[in-house]
C-alpha cells in the first residue's frame, strides 16, 4: 500500500496531537452525538410528530400571514422560518430570516411588520408578500437584563395595542424600574406605555381567551422558599390589578424572602393566582388552541408548556409535558397532561418544551429549546 507525503505528515500531527493530551491529562474531544427526538404520548386520537430539527434554543413562535411558521432561537440571536410548502407536516427547511440579535424570544405578526421582543427592545422588521424585507430596527426600548428572568414577551390585542411582559431583575427584591415586573400595554405607534398589570415576577406566557376576549398569563415563583412553596401561578390578567409581587406569594401570603422592604402593598389588593402550580415546575408559554382540527371539547382550549423543574429549585424532577388547564364556570381548576414523554423515569430529560401556537394548517405546534426539535400534534380520530 502506498502513502503519501501528505498522509505521513497528516499521521504524525495526529500521533503529536495524542501525545501531548495524553501528556497534559486530556482526552481527544470527541464529537457529540446527535439530538433524539423524545418519545411523546398524546390522548387517543391524536398524533405527535417531528416537524423540525436544528432549532436549538427555540422559544416563542409566530405564524405568518401566508402561513409559514416563526421561532425566536435565543443562543443564536436569530429568527427562523420553516415553511412546509408541500404540506406533508414537515418543515422543507431552515431558514434564518433575521440575526445579530440580542435574545430574542417571542414573535408577532402585526400589520406589515414582524416584531420582535429581544432583551434591550422591542424590534420590528417589514414583512411583505411572504419575506422579510430589510433588517429589524428598533421599535420600543425595554430595561435590559443580563441574568435573571432576561425573556420578554409580546402580543397584540384586537385593538392594536402592544403588550409586553417584563419579568423581575432580581430572584425577589422591590425595583426601581416601574417597568418590571409587569405587562406593559403601548399604543399600536409605540407611544404612551404604561403598565397594564402589576406585580407579575416573570409572566413568561400570555394570551387572549378567542372566545371572551380575556387576557391571561402564567408566573414564575421565586426561589429559596422551600421546594413546595411558593406556587408557579396562571392568572387572570385584567387591568389596574396588581398580583403581589414582591409582597405576597401564592394566596396572598406575605412574602418571607423579601427583605428591608421600602414599600408596602395592602393585602386586600393583591390578586392571589386563578390557579396555583406546583412550585419550580417552571411554565413558560401559554396559548389558547385557535384551530378548527381538534374535537370540539379541545376547540378554545388553554394548553401551558410547562419547562420543567430544575436541580436548585427541587430534587425529583416535575413538569416536563404540555398540559391542558381544565376550566370550570369559566375559571381554572386543574391541569390535564396532553403531550407528555420529555421526562423519563422522574429523571432522565430529553427535552424541555418552551413554545406553543396554532399552526395554519390546525396542528398545534411545540418548540423544544433544549433539544432543537420542533413537534406537530393533530388530531387523527374520528
Amino acid at each position: 500500500m502506498k502513502t503519501s507525503l501528505k498522509g505521513v505528515l497528516q499521521l504524525s500531527l495526529c500521533s503529536l496531537c495524542l501525545i501531548a493530551t495524553a501528556a497534559f491529562g486530556q482526552t481527544p474531544a470527541q464529537p457529540q452525538a446527535p439530538a433524539v427526538p423524545a418519545t411523546l404520548t398524546v390522548p387517543a386520537g391524536f398524533k405527535v410528530s417531528l416537524f423540525a430539527s436544528d432549532v436549538t434554543g427555540g422559544r416563542l413562535m409566530a405564524v405568518s400571514p401566508d402561513g409559514v411558521l416563526f421561532v425566536a432561537r435565543q443562543p443564536k440571536g436569530d429568527v427562523v422560518a420553516l415553511p412546509d410548502r408541500n404540506k406533508d407536516g414537515k418543515a422543507d427547511s431552515v431558514d434564518v430570516v433575521a440575526s445579530g440579535l440580542t435574545r430574542p424570544h417571542s414573535l408577532a405578526f402585526q400589520k406589515g411588520y414582524l416584531y420582535i421582543a429581544t432583551n434591550p427592545a422591542v424590534m420590528r422588521v417589514k414583512y411583505e408578500n411572504g419575506k422579510v424585507v430589510g433588517a429589524p430596527e428598533k421599535f420600543i426600548d425595554l430595561p435590559v437584563s443580563t441574568t435573571s428572568h432576561w425573556t420578554r414577551t409580546i402580543g397584540f390585542d384586537k385593538a392594536g395595542k402592544l403588550y409586553v411582559s417584563i419579568g423581575s431583575s432580581c430572584n425577589v427584591c422591590e425595583e426601581a424600574d416601574e417597568r418590571r415586573t409587569t405587562i406593559m400595554v403601548y399604543n399600536a405607534d409605540g407611544t404612551g406605555g404604561k403598565p397594564f398589570a402589576k406585580g407579575l415576577r416573570n409572566a413568561i406566557g400570555m394570551d387572549w381567551d378567542p372566545k371572551t376576549g380575556v387576557l391571561w398569563a402564567d408566573d414564575m415563583g421565586q426561589d429559596g422558599l422551600g421546594e413546595e412553596f411558593p406556587p408557579d401561578e396562571i392568572n387572570r390578567i385584567e387591568e389596574g390589578k396588581h398580583y403581589g409581587f414582591p409582597y405576597y406569594v401564592g394566596n396572598n401570603v406575605a412574602n418571607a424572602g423579601l427583605k428591608d422592604a421600602k414599600g408596602s402593598l395592602d393585602a386586600s389588593k393583591a390578586t392571589p393566582p386563578a390557579l396555583a402550580m406546583p412550585a419550580h415546575s417552571s411554565p413558560i408559554d401559554l396559548r389558547f388552541y385557535k384551530g378548527t382540527k381538534f374535537p370540539a371539547a379541545y376547540r378554545g382550549a388553554l394548553f401551558i408548556a410547562i419547562h420543567g423543574s430544575s436541580p436548585t429549585g427541587r430534587k425529583e424532577k416535575i413538569g416536563y409535558n404540555v398540559s391542558r388547564v381544565v376550566f370550570k364556570d369559566g375559571k381554572p381548576v386543574s391541569l390535564e397532561p396532553f403531550v407528555t414523554g420529555w421526562l423519563k423515569d422522574g429523571q432522565a430529560m430529553n427535552g424541555r418544551p418552551a413554545g406553543l401556537i396554532t399552526g395554519a394548517d390546525g396542528a398545534l405546534y411545540i418548540s423544544d429549546d433544549n433539544k432543537g426539535f420542533v413537534y406537530r400534534v393533530t388530531y387523527e380520530g374520528k
